[in-house]
């Protein structure tokens, strides 16, 4: 099922990298599928759902609304994400991304970073770690 999210993701991040934008069937997409999952697995709970979703989702809304470089389609991926996999796999997830993101904004004295390319980056990893513990 894990894998069913690479696609929408896969094409946000390309989207993201070629031309700064997550179309919204990415997010929908991921959203979609996880509001099916939550009828399928047991985990994450539905209050870890909704954590997810609403947790960065503010956050992200905040710092986009404060200092900018965060655009609105990075948060509503982010919200998709946090709602799929609940706020600990989000956690998981933004854990392996925000580190490189940082990297590659440094690296490349840029304020804002194509977020999807990472937090698909992220995905990848948390899914492998995912299909390696069977968690």
């Amino acid at each position: 099922m894990i894998l069913l999210f690479a696609v929408p993701l896969l094409w946000a991040a390309v989207m993201d990298y070629m031309k700064r934008i997550i179309p919204d069937w990415t997010w929908i997409a991921i959203l979609l599928l996880g509001v099916m999952s939550a009828f399928i697995l047991p985990h994450p709970t539905l209050l870890q759902r909704i954590a997810g979703f609403l947790l960065p989702g503010i956050c992200l809304l905040s710092l986009a609304m404060k200092y900018g470089g965060v655009g609105g389609g990075d948060i509503k991926l982010t919200a998709a994400i946090g709602f799929s996999f609940g706020l600990y796999g989000l956690t998981s997830i933004l854990f392996f991304a925000l580190l490189p993101a940082l990297l590659y904004s440094k690296l490349t004295r840029q304020k804002s970073v194509p977020l999807a390319v990472f937090l698909c980056t992220g995905f990848f990893i948390h899914a492998g770690i995912a299909l390696i513990t069977g968690r």
